[in-house]
This record gives C-alpha cells, sequence and structure tokens, in this order.
C-alpha cells in the first residue's frame, strides 16, 4: 500500500488542531519529519529575523534623530572619537530598552581606568549594553556575561574608516550602504536564529520522546522508536507559533512572560499525552470492531458450516433413496423370469 504524503501546511493544521491525526503522523517517516522540522526553524527564524530587521531599522531612524538634535559635534582623527552634546554635557547615558542595548554610555573624554571600569559595571548589569569611549567601544550582549572589547584602530583598519563628522555620520545611516547593511543584518540574525534553534528544538524533541515514551508504557501501548520521536517532534508545532508571537511581542513591546519556557514545554507535553490516549482509544475501538468483524464472521461460517452439513444430510437422503430404489428394480427384475414359466403351463 502507497504511503500517503501530507503537505507541509497539512501537517501544521493536523498536528495543532487533529489530534486523532497523530497516529497518521507517528507513521511518517522520520526523514520527513526532519524536513518539517527544519521548514518549521526557518519560518520561525524568518518572522523573527524580520522583526529584529523592523526594529532595527526603527533604532538607526531614533539614532539618526538623536545624533541630529542631541549631538552638536562628531569627531574621529587618529583612531580616536570626540562626541560634544547639545547641552553641554562631557557624557550622556540612554537607557535605551532596544533590541541593540539597554543602556547606551557616551564618554569621550580621558578616563581613569577606575572611570571606566565604573561606566562597565552599569552596562555589565543590563541584558545589553554599550560604551562608547574615545579609543575604544565595549559592548555587552544577552549571551554572554563578559564584555567585548574592539578598539577604533582595529575597526578603522578593518573597514577602512579614516574621518567621520557629524555630517558623514547622519550621511551614512541615510545612505545604500546601510540597505545593504540591513540585509546583511537579517541573514546574519536568521543564520544564527536557524542554528541555535535548531540545537535547542533537537534537544527538546528528545526530551519530549522520553515523556512520549513512559506514557505510552503507562498507557500500555508498544510503539516504535520512530513514532515516538515523530509525536514528539509535531507536538511542538503548536509552541513554536506560541514563541513566534511572544519574541515579535517582546522585540515590539517589551512583554515579557517569566515562566513562558514552562508554558512551551507544558503545552508540547500536553499534545504529547493526548495524542497518545487517543491512539490508545483508536486502537481499542479499532480491536472492538475487528472483534465484532470476527463474530460475525464466527457466525457466518457456522450457519455455512451448518448449511453444508444440511446439505450433505440431504444429500445422504437422496443417495440412500436412489439406492433403495435401485435395489427394488434390481429384485423386481430378478422375480420375472420366474414368473413367466407359470404363464406356460396355464
Amino acid at each position: 500500500m502507497e504511503e500517503k504524503k501530507l503537505s507541509f501546511f497539512k501537517k501544521i493544521r493536523k498536528s495543532i488542531f487533529d489530534f486523532d491525526s497523530y497516529q497518521e503522523l507517528a507513521a511518517e517517516g522520520i526523514s520527513r519529519t526532519i524536513v518539517y522540522i527544519v521548514l518549521l526553524i526557518l519560518i520561525f527564524g524568518s518572522i523573527i529575523s524580520a522583526a529584529y530587521t523592523i526594529k532595527f531599522l526603527q533604532i538607526i531612524n531614533e539614532a539618526k534623530t538623536y545624533i541630529e538634535n542631541e549631538i552638536s559635534e562628531i569627531t574621529y582623527e587618529d583612531y580616536k572619537i570626540s562626541v560634544s552634546f547639545n547641552n553641554g554635557e562631557n557624557a550622556y547615558k540612554i537607557d535605551a530598552n532596544n533590541l541593540l542595548a539597554s543602556k547606551v554610555i557616551i564618554d569621550t573624554q580621558d578616563l581613569e581606568e577606575e572611570q571606566i571600569n565604573e561606566y562597565i559595571d552599569e552596562i555589565k548589569n543590563e541584558k545589553n549594553g554599550i560604551l562608547i569611549l574615545k579609543d575604544k567601544i565595549i559592548l555587552k550582549t544577552t549571551f554572554s556575561s563578559n564584555t567585548m572589547e574592539y578598539s577604533y584602530e582595529t575597526i578603522s583598519q578593518t573597514y577602512n574608516i579614516n574621518n567621520v563628522n557629524k555630517t558623514e555620520v547622519i550621511n551614512i545611516l541615510s545612505s545604500n550602504e546601510m540597505k545593504v547593511f540591513t540585509v546583511t543584518f537579517f541573514i546574519t540574525i536568521l543564520i544564527y536564529m536557524f542554528v541555535i534553534y535548531f540545537s535547542n528544538i533537537l534537544i527538546d524533541i528528545l526530551l519530549l520522546a522520553i515523556l512520549a515514551y513512559i506514557v505510552a508504557r503507562i498507557a500500555g501501548l508498544k510503539l516504535k522508536y520512530s513514532a515516538i520521536y515523530n509525536i514528539a517532534a509535531y507536538s511542538l508545532t503548536l509552541p513554536v507559533f506560541l514563541n513566534i508571537i511572544y519574541i515579535v511581542a517582546n522585540i515590539f513591546t517589551g512583554f515579557n512572560i517569566k515562566y513562558f519556557q514552562v508554558m512551551y514545554s507544558a503545552v508540547a507535553s500536553i499534545y504529547i499525552i493526548t495524542a497518545i490516549l487517543m491512539i490508545k482509544s483508536d486502537i481499542i475501538k479499532k480491536q472492538l470492531e475487528l472483534n465484532k468483524i470476527i463474530e460475525e464472521q464466527e457466525k457466518v461460517r457456522q450457519e455455512l458450516k451448518q448449511k453444508e452439513e444440511e446439505r450433505k444430510e440431504k444429500e445422504e437422503q437422496e443417495r440412500r433413496e436412489r439406492e433403495r430404489e435401485k435395489q427394488k428394480k434390481k429384485k423386481e427384475k430378478e422375480e420375472e423370469p420366474m414368473k413367466e414359466p407359470e404363464g406356460n403351463n396355464a
């Protein structure tokens, strides 16, 4: 029997809305399930990368407006930068709370090491932070507890940047090169999201497969390992889409759910337990139907057997009747010669 192929979007619909279909999805080949997961992660990565890119463009526009309104002059020569502010301050701190940083500190004066360390401690306490100094830039990201330091000399030699002023910075933020950078930003985020999330989701599938195995054994089902893997994989469909909604909302509004990961795992676990119980119920239902069919077949077999016995009994009676008739005729034939002599004597 040829295996029925389901399209990618039908699998999404069935894995979210149709628990009965999990028996069909469990019978899929492992390779098809892996392709499904890859496509699902590509959708996830594309949407999240697009959201980050849109937010990035918003930040670029905000930075451009900030430079135009708050900064009076920017000069960059001999691998050193100097920033002057309209309010006359020598240093400026921005609680950005956006994609790139939770805090931005700009201070291009000649600073003591103690003051620099204080600034570093400030951005270390944030999820993301940027510290712009006279001769270097220091970054703190969510992905590391340590800071990363880049000297302007290294950046200048890498990107061939010599002299920069306020007007050039604004022009750079408005140039076509920025569009190219935006595309590069999108692709970089997409690759990053795919690699990280693919690794995470494989671990999630493994853990959920263990849960699926335990639930199946408790339910008295002996499922193939491939079927258990498939059930675990498809159970993540709804959590992945919920994760997309949550991350997009977090990017644009800062909305945060403290125990979202717990909810993520709980939804997948509910799908696994429900799917396995539905499979168990379906097997019991099919077993009952099979038993009814067997009973009907047995009943029909008994009726056929009885009819066959009646037919044989009738044939036997007819045979005996023919045998008696045959014996009777034979006897009459034997008696005829004995009757003829009596007639002649008369």
